[in-house]
């Protein structure tokens, strides 16, 4: 910041936001510094890395020799530099490690040693191969990124999996960079490991998902989704196979229905064994588990698990770890999923929770491909039940002509059918609607989409209209469109209730337009009179008040109070008329920007009260950014003026993310409000005050709630007499893709 003096600490402090990821425009912004000052900065902490990495480091002794040029004060600062560093680097929540130029790790703090479940201490000295004993495959992949680095000194990011203390792999984000020694040359590196496992998984999750849906969406039958389903789990998470069970109730019994391996014929060998046999249902035994208990099944080692009937064949096959889930569809088990894998893999509980998710979404698309044929069959029954319902059925073939209307239609209208059936929509005059309504209607069944709530004029038989709404949808049958079915309703009284309230509308307009013309009049009709009282009444007091005896003062003093307190309620006034008619367009606005200029507004008032401000960070929001300064500005000066004299006045503007909404506060220690009270202060000249204990006119708090009501969220009080108020506040998020 302008002026700051940086100590070392400090300087060490942003140079370690840089490793734990924040970009250095991000840092030198926030900072208020230049790039190349942090880079010399960073520079100087790289350096001090480099030496020898101890927790503490005595200082010279009295007259001993330091390094050439360097003097007592500057080995001073950058000790203290090294040391703060190191305290935070240890106290980091990330795995950071130190390097030397020949690749022999020089250090780590404590999360590195938790990480990798390695001794830290004994380790200092030994390479990357050393670390990954059973994975060479990782260690070369350092290796890799570190010879660049050696070769290009500077920074690396890349991401890699590694085996963890557990044994199990895990995905991480590794960054790097070099450090130079007191020579200018690169004596090593620092690095630092974020773990983006479950960014990982739920990227995995979210491909799996996808994949899957594509798959039951284009597929009519279980047995024909199944083989991409199952290939669609091995592949993207490195599973050998898989098969689906399920109950045959004709035999009693469970089978294997469909399979899916990669290219591998001891595999495909092992599946067709499967497939060619039946179990009966039980406790004992891997897929009857799952099938009888409802719940997912693990073995990490198929050979040595002696209630795996299969072990042998697995085992020739060279599968050892496998787990299975239910196919549910509510409480009901239809079936399970089988996976394989070449290596014995522990029990994953992501894993097992992501495929429990496939097994309901394989349900519900089961049960829904039942339930198609289901209706299909019962379409004859469906068609003899529209007549109990208050709407009516039709139909339209290919060619969009009605086929079929039901007896419901003529019940609820009094329109005889007859003369539209064989005919298409649009071959008969409907006067609400357009050429290019009609046009946009066509196109829409072109394109076989459903359609919603499409409204027709008809005529009826004594010459007065009679409005229709129908809402249709496409027909398929084996993928050919056959043409539309749907229902329509009679909403004749609905449009006329809206006809009328059209005409309440039209002249609530007219109102409001008369409203904002009294506005004009008060802002220049009605304040110039009270301008000229309070002008001659001043004046009269000036020029003649020695011959006035003390009551005339008195009463003079009456006539420009009252004066000045009637102008104060007009504008306040055309404030509250104007929050919605002269309001601007609600766009992205930064909430700490309006409380600034709300809080420079307040300065006097703040400055004269010693009133102590505190905030929250506050988010961005979609506002009209004067009334949000408006808002903050009311409710901080309603809390200043209604202050406790005998302790020093504190107020805190804070936030809570409430889901959709942002919930905003303005808390202070005031006098406090009487419950009975809380709805009424937010009306229009409702004060608990005489003017003489406290000035206004009562419009403030409700001027608030006409702008939260435009913003569309809620503001209420929370207090207690003597405890201070909370005013509380909401304010909606701004959604995805929202401008």
């Amino acid at each position: 910041m302008p002026g700051r003096q940086w100590d070392a600490a400090s300087k060490a402090k942003v140079v370690l936001e840089g490793l734990k990821g924040r970009s250095e425009s991000a840092i030198c912004k926030r900072h208020r510094i230049k790039p190349t000052e942090y880079r010399r900065w960073r520079k100087q902490f790289l350096a001090n890395i480099a030496r020898p990495f101890e927790p503490r480091r005595a200082p010279p002794a009295e007259g001993s020799r330091l390094l050439p040029g360097m003097s007592q004060k500057v080995w001073e600062e950058g000790a203290k530099a090294l040391r703060v560093a190191q305290e935070l680097i240890e106290a980091l929540p990330i795995p950071v490690f130190f390097k030397s130029r020949d690749g022999k790790h020089l250090g780590a703090n404590r999360a590195w040693e938790a990480y990798f479940g390695v001794n830290r201490e004994a380790f200092i000295g030994r390479t990357v191969d050393e670390l990954f004993v059973d994975a060479p495959g990782v260690a070369a992949q350092h290796q890799a990124a570190d010879e660049d680095l050696w070769r290009n000194p500077g920074t690396r990011s890349y991401e890699l999996e590694v085996p963890v203390h557990d044994g199990r792999f895990r995905h991480t984000l590794n960054y790097k960079a070099t450090f130079a020694g007191a020579d200018g040359e690169i004596a090593g590196l620092i690095g630092a490991i974020i773990d983006i496992t479950e960014r990982k998984r739920a990227e995995q999750r979210q491909a799996i998902e996808y994949r899957i849906t594509r798959i039951l969406s284009e597929s009519e039958t279980a047995a024909a989704a199944m083989p991409g389903v199952l290939a669609a789990f091995c592949e993207t998470l490195g599973w050998a196979c898989g098969a689906r069970w399920s109950r045959d109730a004709r035999l009693g019994a469970f089978r294997c229905e469909e399979t899916w391996t990669e290219d591998d014929p001891a595999v495909a060998a092992f599946l067709a064994g499967s497939r060619e046999s039946t179990y009966q249902p039980g406790q004992a035994g891997f897929i009857r588990r799952v099938l009888g208990t409802g719940e997912p099944a693990w073995i990490v080692d198929v050979t040595s698990e002696e209630s795996f009937l299969r072990g042998k064949q697995a085992a020739k096959a060279g599968l050892r770890s496998a787990f299975a889930l239910p196919i549910r569809l509510g409480d009901e088990v239809l079936g399970a999923l089988e996976f394989f894998h070449r290596d014995t893999q522990q029990p994953d509980e992501w894993l097992l929770k992501t495929g429990a998710a496939i097994g309901l979404q394989i349900g519900h698309f089961m049960g829904r491909t039942q339930a198609e044929r289901e209706l299909r069959q019962s379409e004859a029954r469906f068609r003899s039940l529209t007549g109990l319902s208050s709407d009516w059925y039709w139909e339209q073939d290919e060619e969009f002509r009605l086929t079929f209307m039901s007896s419901r239609f003529v019940e609820r209208t009094g329109v005889d059918p007859g003369p539209f059936m064989g005919r298409r929509r649009w071959d008969d005059p409907s006067p609400n609607l357009t050429e290019s309504d009609w046009a946009r209607h066509k196109a829409q069944l072109e394109r076989h989409e459903p359609f919603f709530d499409f409204e027709m004029e008809r005529v009826g038989p004594d010459g007065s209209s009679v409005w229709l709404s129908v809402t249709g949808e496409p027909v398929f049958e084996d993928r050919k469109f056959r043409g539309y079915r749907g229902v329509g309703t009679d909403i004749t009284e609905r449009k006329r209730a809206q006809s009328v309230l059209r005409a309440a509308y039209d002249e609530l307009a007219r109102s409001n337009s008369e409203l904002q013309q009294f506005a004009y009049v008060a802002s220049h009709d009605l304040q110039e009179p009270l301008r000229m009282i309070g002008s001659y009444t001043q004046l009269l007091e000036r020029r003649y008040g020695d011959k006035l005896d003390g009551d005339a003062r008195d009463f003079m003093g009456f006539i420009v109070d009252g004066a000045t307190r009637m102008k104060q309620l007009i504008e306040d006034l055309l404030a509250y008329s104007r929050v919605g008619t002269r309001g601007k367009e609600l766009r992205r606005v930064p909430a700490q920007s309006a409380l600034d200029r709300a809080l420079a507004n307040l300065r006097a008032a703040i400055e004269s009260t010693a009133a102590q401000i505190t905030h929250d960070t506050l988010p961005d929001v979609n506002a009209d950014d004067t009334q949000l300064v408006q808002l903050f500005q009311n409710l901080i000066g309603n809390a200043i003026k209604f202050r406790k004299k005998e302790e020093p006045m504190r107020i805190h503007v804070g936030v809570q993310d409430a889901e959709g909404e942002w919930r905003f506060s303005v808390a202070d220690n005031g006098i406090g409000i009487e419950q009975q009270y809380f709805e009424r202060i937010f009306m229009v000249f409702q004060r608990l005050h005489t003017r003489d204990e406290y000035p206004g006119t009562g419009i403030g708090l409700a001027i608030c709630k006409k702008v939260i009501d435009r913003h569309r969220g809620r503001i209420w009080v929370e207090s207690a007499p003597g405890k201070g108020s909370t005013f509380v506040f909401t304010l909606p998020k701004i959604q995805k893709g929202e401008t």
